[in-house]
């Protein structure tokens, strides 16, 4: 499995909400990476596709500010996000490390 972007193989694979891309990152060059291109079943990418879209359901974007509930909501999204980290790892095996970056940092 290999980067497209910094044409090194995938040690370590990042996974990170954010708005508009996938969650999977190069942990070499920090690309993000198109979910089809590896090696993953249907339905782990089902998940990782229902994750992402549920990030930032804690933003009010229009006025720039977060709504009643923002850690609950964003701690719930962290515990799927690392779970999925779990399944991620559990699909492509040794050889490649996964990590997960939690949105809440406290």
């Amino acid at each position: 499995m290999h980067c497209e972007h910094c044409k090194k193989q995938i040690i370590t694979l990042i996974i990170e909400g954010d708005f508009g891309a996938d969650p999977l990152w190069c942990g070499q060059c920090l690309a993000n990476l198109e979910l089809e291109e590896l090696p993953l079943s249907e339905a782990i990418i089902t998940e990782l596709t229902t994750w992402m879209c549920d990030f930032g359901e804690w933003i009010d974007i229009e006025n720039d500010s977060f709504i009643e509930g923002t850690e609950h909501l964003a701690e719930a999204h962290d515990k799927q996000g690392a779970l999925l980290a779990q399944k991620v790892s559990a699909e492509l095996g040794t050889g490649v490390t996964v990590k997960f970056n939690r949105y809440l940092t406290t």
